[in-house]
């Protein structure tokens, strides 16, 4: 596989948790702030991720809409809000089959269909499209499913990544990750049906996007990290064979989770010397502390309409 670089990466957060329209814009952040918009934000956050992500080598530009929300009522309102170009997506990508990244989708489509390009292809995994559940003893709570007739409707044909896969130069969709960290254990609660029965989810087909920054090292977007946020970087790293892990941004799905997984995930951030973190979304409220404390220097905070830019050296 050819590795290749790029010479930016820029990852706009059209949806997440949280929302700080004070924050000030910092090294690798651009902030959504009064000044920018000319007036007071009008951003919406949920329980959800949703990423614009524009690649830049040379003349040469591509641009990806990954992950969609929970509603399209937020991510079409941020979209206009942050003057937004549908018409500028070349790829439409899902991490995994939950919700809260593809419950926006079909509304985005039917909102935007006739500007965003004729030959828009999506990219997703082999288990996108399961029934999806909670259960926490005899309870059990249905999580949706997502309907792949639903997105080719829209006449945008569904691709099924099972192996890295090249996007643009420099850039890749993970494919399904099976080195998996053996102590990073999916939580027990995760459940997906099949052949009508309810079984532990292993989340196969995650996607996580990964673009090697030229003499910076990968820069890795995850969604929520159900197969190990660690993993996810090292896998990262031996499907590209790049060495350095620049900058993690996403969800790592750390919330709720005991201190020692937290403290172990934090710690392996340090030795792999991650320069910038940009926890999101699932990761929780203590994981980021820990991130905060630990590993002094390299938090980002992550707020709503925030630019995040990965760059070259100049």
């Amino acid at each position: 596989m050819s590795i290749g670089a790029v010479d930016r990466i820029r990852i706009t957060t059209v949806v997440d948790n949280y929302i700080d329209n004070l924050r000030q814009d910092d090294a690798v952040a651009r902030r959504y702030s009064a000044f920018v918009a000319g007036k007071m934000p009008d951003l919406r956050a949920e329980h959800g991720l949703a990423h614009l992500v524009e690649i830049t080598r040379g003349g040469d530009r591509f641009t990806m809409a990954f992950d969609f929300g929970l509603t399209a009522e937020t991510l079409n309102h941020n979209f206009r809000e942050l003057a937004l170009d549908p018409a500028s997506i070349d790829a439409l990508g899902l991490s995994h089959g939950h919700r809260d990244h593809w419950g926006g989708l079909t509304g985005f489509l039917h909102a935007w269909r006739r500007r965003l390009r004729r030959d828009l292809p999506f990219y997703g995994g082999v288990d996108h499209f399961r029934a999806r559940w909670q259960q926490r003893g005899e309870r059990r709570v249905y999580s949706g499913r997502l309907s792949r007739n639903e997105i080719e409707r829209y006449e945008v044909p569904v691709t099924l990544v099972t192996k890295p896969m090249p996007l643009a130069e420099g850039v890749w969709l993970s494919g399904e990750m099976h080195a998996a960290e053996a102590w990073e254990t999916i939580p027990s609660n995760l459940r997906v049906e099949e052949d009508g029965e309810l079984v532990q989810d292993t989340f196969i087909g995650e996607q996580t996007l990964v673009a090697n920054v030229r003499d910076r090292g990968l820069v890795v977007v995850t969604s929520c990290s159900h197969r190990g946020i660690v993993g996810i970087c090292r896998n990262a790293v031996r499907i590209t064979g790049v060495p350095r892990v620049h900058a993690v941004i996403g969800g790592f799905h750390l919330s709720g989770l005991e201190e020692a997984r937290i403290t172990r995930v934090v710690d392996a951030f340090r030795d792999l010397d991650v320069e910038h973190l940009v926890p999101q979304h699932c990761t929780g409220i203590e994981a980021i502390c820990a991130v905060v404390q630990r590993v002094p220097g390299r938090f980002t905070a992550s707020s709503v309409g925030t630019t995040f830019e990965f760059a070259a050296p100049n």
